[in-house]
């Protein structure tokens, strides 16, 4: 099965940063008024997927990290067998940091709010063919940042500079390791998806014939790329790759498992500023 999923950046104001001591990573999902009892449960257990592979932040105390706050409703999108479901930051804290791990400072921006959005015409379908929590969890991912905050603009400087658009290469250290190990030993990087139009392209890793064919590209155990949870078209059952588990550590966060190639250190000098953001862009 392979249907298009979609990322996009939500809304944009200006918020003071507000302190505190960071906290462990969680996510808090605030469902639309009147949802659907029945639609939750799959919500529920994709924070518990989610919170158990991203354990933390790299980022220093004094940022105050503590969780994302997700909104999600359903509604109609285009109609069944198209757009199963949109996501995205709406708020997000930025700064130039050196992250826990790493040896230099960095401009870092994590997601602290986000929305997801499924398409009503397309929910019931989902939940009768078993895909209706992969596809939350891959919407959850894009809120989180997979995608959404990669080499990112704001005010003239990049922030979680390891893509740039149109350029289908991502270049994230441990994102890049990882599917070294996993797919391919010889890659530069990794190739990212440049088809499907806006809010697919440049936000999934890459696939061919809209999701249709193999890639040949697969794990040891033949798990080809296509099945991948962070492509742009679903192919169920999906899995979850390290390389996508090594994107988030790139974006700033501590995963289980630690990434080989890096040594997780305690948390380096603090950022020289950090602001809260609500950014405005929708795809």
């Amino acid at each position: 099965m392979f249907l298009k999923l979609k990322n996009q950046l939500l809304s944009l104001t200006i918020l003071l940063p507000l302190c505190g001591l960071a906290g462990p990573f969680t996510i808090d999902v605030a469902f639309e008024a009147g949802m659907d009892e029945g639609y939750k449960s799959a919500f529920t257990n994709a924070v518990t997927f989610w919170e158990t592979n991203i354990t933390g932040y790299r980022a220093p105390a004094n940022w105050g990290m503590n969780g994302i706050t997700i909104d999600a409703s359903v509604e109609y999108i285009d109609g069944q067998y198209g757009i199963l479901g949109s996501a995205g930051p709406s708020y997000v804290t930025y700064g130039t940091t050196t992250l826990a791990g790493d040896s230099a400072a960095s401009r870092v921006c994590y997601s602290t709010a986000g929305g997801m959005t499924f398409d009503s015409a397309d929910v019931d379908m989902m939940i009768g063919n078993g895909t209706w929590e992969e596809v939350i969890r891959h919407e959850m991912a894009h809120v989180i940042g997979f995608g959404t905050l990669w080499g990112i603009d704001i005010g003239g400087n990049i922030y979680n500079d390891f893509y740039v658009d149109g350029s289908g290469e991502y270049t994230g250290a441990a994102g890049l390791a990882a599917y070294q190990a996993e797919f391919d030993p010889d890659a530069t990087f990794v190739p990212v998806e440049l088809g499907g139009g806006s809010g697919t392209a440049n936000g999934h890793w890459d696939e061919v014939d809209g999701g249709a064919g193999l890639t040949g590209i697969a794990t040891a155990s033949g798990d080809d790329m296509r099945n991948e949870l962070m492509t742009g078209w679903l192919n169920s059952p999906s899995f979850l790759s390290n390389t996508t588990l090594g994107q988030f550590y790139d974006l700033g966060y501590t995963v289980i498992p630690e990434p080989a190639t890096v040594t997780m250190m305690a948390a380096l000098a603090a950022g020289a500023f950090w602001i809260r953001r609500r950014i405005s862009y929708m795809a």
